[in-house]
């Protein structure tokens, strides 16, 4: 992955595995969370994991890649000396929370728990399956990973999941202590997105903060990308190893 705008300039994958998951609703038997970023905040998150032959929808058995962009900055992917995704815009929008949320504070233990706190407010609906049904998911109340980009104004920030069936993440929330300037007072700011092609829909306090529509084939300059392709056999010697080579 690199930048539109700076062709020179990469986005590489952070070393260490976000998340390993499985998912026995879907068929999922392994998969991996992995990001992107930038050298201080994340570009893109996204899942790659192995589905097992069978399941609800009876699938042969396959890999699978979602990516989903969480940047205002224009990248793009290529494979094989093409661009396969260029995403047109921004994969979330952030919502700006007001004093009743509370100061965020000083310590960063403390400031850990406030997050916690925000990201298990937040309330997330997956429509998934054939028919499309309502699944209530899950907060991971252990942050997938924890970044700072302070010439951004961003002070602290968290990346949570919500799950369904077993630990498969099918959304997530960035939530950040964001301050304009060093004379700012900071506060809190939070935004929602995919990390599946099935629908989304997640509410704070009631209001909705993202609603996002279920996509059968999402185009080259969608927010989101997904690939899937037939399982072959390879003499990899242990499982992660088989998803970080998928991965990047």
């Amino acid at each position: 992955m690199r930048s539109v705008d700076s062709p020179q300039t990469r986005f590489p994958l952070h070393e260490k595995l976000a998340l390993r998951w499985s998912n026995p609703v879907s068929g999922v038997v392994d998969g991996g969370v992995y990001i992107w970023t930038d050298g201080r905040q994340p570009v893109v998150i996204g899942k790659a994991f192995l589905k097992e032959k069978g399941g609800p929808q009876d699938t042969p058995s396959s890999w699978c890649e979602a990516l989903e962009s969480v940047t205002s900055i224009p990248f793009v992917m290529q494979a094989d000396g093409r661009d396969v995704w260029k995403p047109a815009s921004p994969g979330l929008r952030f919502h700006d929370l007001d004093e009743n949320e509370g100061q965020p504070s000083d310590n960063d233990n403390a400031r850990l728990t406030q997050m916690r706190a925000l990201a298990r407010k937040i309330q997330v609906i997956g429509n998934w399956g054939q028919p499309p049904t309502d699944w209530q998911l899950r907060t991971l109340t252990t942050p997938l990973h924890r970044y700072v980009s302070e010439p951004d104004g961003i002070l602290d920030g968290a990346v949570f999941a919500y799950t369904q069936g077993g630990t498969n993440p099918e959304a997530i929330s960035l939530i950040e202590v964001i301050a304009a300037d060093p004379k700012s007072k900071p506060h809190w700011r939070i935004a929602v997105t995919r990390l599946t092609a099935y629908g989304i829909r997640a509410s704070f306090n009631d209001n909705v903060i993202a609603d996002l529509a279920h996509l059968k084939s999402p185009p080259i300059h969608s927010t989101f990308y997904v690939l899937s392709h037939p399982f072959v056999r390879y003499p990899f010697s242990e499982g992660e190893t088989t998803i970080r080579e998928i991965a990047k």
